[in-house]
């Protein structure tokens, strides 16, 4: 029998027994397991009380499936139905290749869905995630069908619970904001962190309802990498881990090519070539199982060398005009060009090496048009390096590493005369427009943490005040209210401002030029605001040693403010 229950004492575990509407829409629908983050969400959406089913929360996992031949008609059809709509939204040639042109690789494939769906306690958990996030549903059955398909194609021999482990592998999701799941810019670094906490979250949920141990483990360590920088655990996977090998990188390839909240799906070719670069220069997954994925696939990724099914060496070339299923090959031999047939009289046997230079010329041709635009003050142009380059960052790894990178090498540029003072200015500015156009995009995206109000100051004038304004920007981005002097030449005016703001917080930007003043300043501050918090921003060694004397939190650059900012957070955070 259902309960209302006030909100205050809903518990996780609990099954939604009616439907929850907010403004005639249906937010949740019955059946919908309560989480600890479904509860936060309905706080935040003002809703007082809820149904739930009075009685036992979730039925613990039986490792029982119904047969496809023991289903009655209805349960097949319905299954059926729900197979071929879902299989539609992923299985485009332009990211599966051929692989399901083979109607026996498709009714294998339907009756492994249909099995694994006709077990409740499976079938529950990824309909929860439909309702809490519809994207990471369907990347979750991509990982699933995609990783079922390799190890048939291959002849591995796997396990029935690492395969539910594949289609399972997300679920932890159910416990991130959905906030975060939606959002449609880039991620902060804390979003991203909570985002981590998934695979703990999900490996827990699992056991907690007696899934087997190994469907346990996929969830929990999906994220690990060969070099041990992974989450959750950092560990070194195991050469022998082969399954798990296989499924880091369709697990990268599925989130790369399938359409996100925060981005267009990207074109296979490039994911290939991500994956690539991250398996041959940053030892994050299996360089030979990466090419046999490839192999699979079949879709082959410039710069890849291939032996063709007539003995012939080749490589493939860039052509954004052509087929990725039938792309240019140049031949090893000759130096001849072809295209691969539609008839596949020629095809490619198999993938020998990839050349990752290109790539590497590609980033780095990428990164001085981007310097070069912003010197000759052209944004549109800008912008667009910019989002290639910041592609899968953080928005915080956007200010260091392009942002005030970029600043830093214009500036270096100048004092080495390599450019003109103007050309400094006009990037600077450049940079400065950028800024902006990325922060009217982000901050109504914006977590609701505060940390209070900040002021921040420039005591550079116009030489600081794009490096300022990147100060005040990651501020505002890390939960503060931020209230910024661009431009300062007496230091009454911070201490006004603070006064009237009553803003525990002040960050200054300020060169060993302006030293006598920032110390005349924090003389004067000490005194009148004893429990300020004070951020400086330098690169001078006589800053540093005042700031240890004043229990300033100094930095040289915005790695290390972002830093001081993240311990500042923690602490309280923990408080």
């Amino acid at each position: 029998m259902p309960k209302v229950v006030k909100l205050e004492n809903l518990k996780d575990g609990s099954i939604l027994a009616k439907d929850i509407y907010i403004n005639s829409s249906v937010l949740f629908r019955t059946g919908m397991l309560i989480t600890s983050e479904l509860i936060n969400y309905l706080k935040r959406k003002k809703v007082s009380a809820v149904a739930i089913f009075d009685g036992p929360s979730i039925a613990p996992f039986r490792n029982t499936f119904t047969p496809k031949s023991r289903m009655t008609a209805h349960e097949r059809k319905e299954l059926t139905e729900r197979f071929q709509n879902e299989m539609a939204q992923i299985a485009d040639e332009l990211r599966y290749g051929r692989i399901l042109h083979s109607e026996t690789s498709y009714l294998w494939l339907q009756s492994l869905y249909l099995k694994f769906y006709s077990n409740p306690t499976v079938r529950f958990l990824l309909d929860c995630l439909k309702q809490w996030d519809p994207i990471c549903y369907i990347h979750s059955l991509d990982v699933f069908v995609l990783t079922s398909l390799y190890f048939k194609h291959v002849h591995w021999r796997v396990s029935q619970e690492f395969l539910l482990g594949s289609l399972l592998h997300d679920i932890g999701k159910l416990y991130t904001p959905i906030e975060i799941l939606l959002k449609t810019g880039k991620l902060t670094q804390r979003e991203y962190e909570k985002i981590t906490q998934h695979t703990v979250d999900g490996c827990r949920l699992l056991d907690r309802m007696n899934f087997p141990e190994e469907t346990c483990r996929v969830a929990r360590s999906h994220h690990e990498r060969l070099n041990g920088s992974g989450y959750p655990d950092h560990l070194h996977v195991k050469p022998s881990d082969r399954d798990l090998k296989l499924m880091m990188i369709v697990d990268v390839y599925s989130a790369l090519t399938l359409s996100r909240s925060y981005r267009k799906p990207m074109h296979t070719t490039k994911a290939m070539q991500i994956i690539l670069n991250d398996s041959y220069n940053n030892d994050l997954f299996d360089l030979k199982i990466c090419y046999l994925f490839i192999n699979f696939i079949h879709i082959f990724p410039p710069a890849t060398h291939v032996l063709l099914t007539s003995g012939e060496k080749g490589f493939i070339l860039a052509n954004s005009s052509g087929s990725d299923i039938l792309p240019h090959v140049k031949l090893e031999n000759s130096g001849k060009v072809i295209q691969l047939p539609s008839d596949l009289s020629l095809t490619v046997e198999t993938i020998t090496s990839w050349d990752s230079s290109e790539m590497v010329l590609q980033a780095r041709q990428t990164w001085n048009d981007y310097v070069k635009y912003l010197i000759e003050g052209d944004s549109v142009r800008a912008v667009d390096c910019l989002d290639a380059l910041s592609d899968g960052m953080r928005i915080e790894d956007v200010f260091v590493k392009l942002f005030e990178r970029s600043l830093d090498e214009v500036q270096k540029g100048f004092l080495l005369n390599r450019f003109l003072q103007a050309d400094y200015m006009v990037a600077a500015f450049t940079i400065l427009r950028l800024l902006s156009w990325k922060m009217l995009k982000i901050t109504h995206q914006l977590p609701n943490t505060d940390m209070g109000e900040i002021v921040i100051a420039n005591l550079e004038s116009f030489s600081g005040l794009t490096r300022a304004k990147l100060m005040d920007d990651l501020f505002t981005i890390s939960g503060w209210k931020t209230d910024f002097l661009p431009e300062i030449n007496e230091i009454g005016i911070i201490q006004d401002q603070i006064q009237r703001k009553q803003a525990h917080y002040l960050a200054i930007l300020c060169t060993n030029k302006h030293a006598t003043n920032l110390f005349s300043l924090l003389k004067h501050l000490r005194n009148e605001f004893p429990k300020l918090t004070i951020f400086v921003l330098g690169n001078q060694e006589e800053l540093a040693k005042e700031s240890k004397r004043n229990k300033l939190l100094f930095s040289t650059n915005l790695s290390e403010l972002i830093a001081n900012m993240k311990r500042l957070f923690a602490k309280k955070m923990g408080a």
